[in-house]
């Protein structure tokens, strides 16, 4: 019996418990009113009941139109040519030293200075070749003094054919000696050796300098100025005397005119290039001996790069090695994607070796919004690529 009671007890307790939980959770509020509930529902069936416009394919009739840029595929007037960066020098560039020993006395120029042909550059100390000169006239002098006595005593019959001969022989001696001291006292002074400019000085006053050592570097504006660019073996081979080329300075507006008047005939053994020479048709102001020049030279042979169409490299897709993708623009204004190989790239442009044809407008701008076959406005059209 007791046990009953207990047990009914446990029951009323957790059904109360339970109860109690019931009625303190929060009742959900109602937001509005029947008639807007009713009125919600009924948006929402005609909602449903209203087909949604799905997107339109691309080309479709009414799709949207991408603006686009285009360039037109042709080939490059310049693609077949040959680019190397060379050495401005004068043709003549002269080496200039004394002929004898001797101190240097004074120069007459400096570095950059202009000089006309025969003008005095420098001189040695002329003490040392002016007496040596003096001693070999005095020889000489001395000589024909004996030889005339000789031809009176001869004449007398006092002397022999033999001392006349002898004589004679004397002052030839004396002479070629009096004109080797006279060639080197005129050598003890350098003069300009046509119109040009004094490039370098290397040596200075009072200095004592061996015979021959380099004094002044002196270029020749007779002979006009060349640019010596190295090209490789396979350029070498397509480049013949006359050629015409460009050449551009830094600091010179304009390009300058040049012909091939040079070819070397063996490769340097350092390098394994070959020397081009390219004589410059005008010495323009601010040209030095000692400037690079970028040349552009327009070979007589021509190579299978200058039968490649040109367009901008802005217009690859894609690029994989030398496989890549571009989008033309066919002739009802639609974009269609075209893989292409490259065959090269030429200052802004690519060469296309395969994949299009001369005349096809290549989408240069807005082709990263373009799906194939999707209608285009043409915004730009450049001209073809040169």
């Amino acid at each position: 019996m007791g046990v009953r009671i207990r047990t009914i007890v446990s029951l009323v307790t957790f059904a109360s418990v339970a109860t109690l939980i019931v009625l303190a959770m929060p009742r959900p509020v109602a937001t509005g009113t029947p008639m807007s509930s009713g009125r919600a529902s009924l948006d929402a069936q005609a909602s449903a009941a209203t087909p949604h416009p799905s997107p339109q394919a691309p080309g479709a009739p009414g799709a949207p139109s991408v603006p686009v840029r285009v360039a037109t595929a042709a080939r490059a007037t310049h693609a077949g040519e040959i680019r190397a960066t060379g050495t401005l020098l004068f043709k003549r560039e002269i080496t200039l030293g004394f002929k004898v020993t001797g101190i240097i006395d004074s120069f007459s120029v400096d570095s950059g200075d202009a000089a006309k042909a025969g003008a005095l550059l420098a001189r040695l100390d002329p003490t040392e070749v002016g007496a040596r000169n003096r001693d070999t006239q005095a020889s000489l002098d001395n000589a024909d003094i004996a030889l005339r006595r000789q031809k009176e005593l001869f004449a007398k019959g006092f002397a022999s054919q033999a001392a006349v001969d002898n004589a004679q022989m004397a002052v030839d001696r004396a002479r070629a000696g009096r004109d080797a001291s006279a060639f080197d006292a005129a050598k003890s002074e350098l003069h300009a050796p046509a119109d040009g400019v004094v490039l370098s000085r290397l040596a200075e006053t009072n200095e004592v300098v061996a015979a021959g050592k380099p004094i002044l570097l002196f270029g020749d504006a007779s002979g006009g100025l060349v640019l010596v660019t190295p090209v490789s073996d396979l350029q070498i081979t397509r480049i013949r005397g006359g050629d015409l080329a460009q050449v551009q300075f830094a600091g010179i507006a304009a390009p300058i005119k040049a012909t091939v008047t040079r070819l070397a005939a063996k490769a340097d053994p350092r390098t394994g290039a070959f020397d081009v020479e390219l004589k410059l048709a005008e010495i323009a102001p601010g040209l030095r001996s000692g400037l690079v020049g970028d040349a552009r030279i327009l070979p007589s042979v021509m190579d299978r790069m200058s039968e490649y169409l040109a367009v901008p490299a802005i217009a690859l897709l894609e690029g994989r090695g030398d496989r890549a993708a571009v989008f033309i623009v066919d002739k009802g204004g639609r974009a269609q994607r075209q893989s292409v190989r490259i065959g090269g790239f030429l200052d802004e442009l690519v060469l296309i070796a395969e994949g299009l044809k001369p005349g096809d407008r290549v989408v240069t701008s807005g082709a990263a919004y373009l799906r194939n076959g999707q209608t285009v406005t043409i915004v730009a059209d450049a001209p073809p690529s040169s």
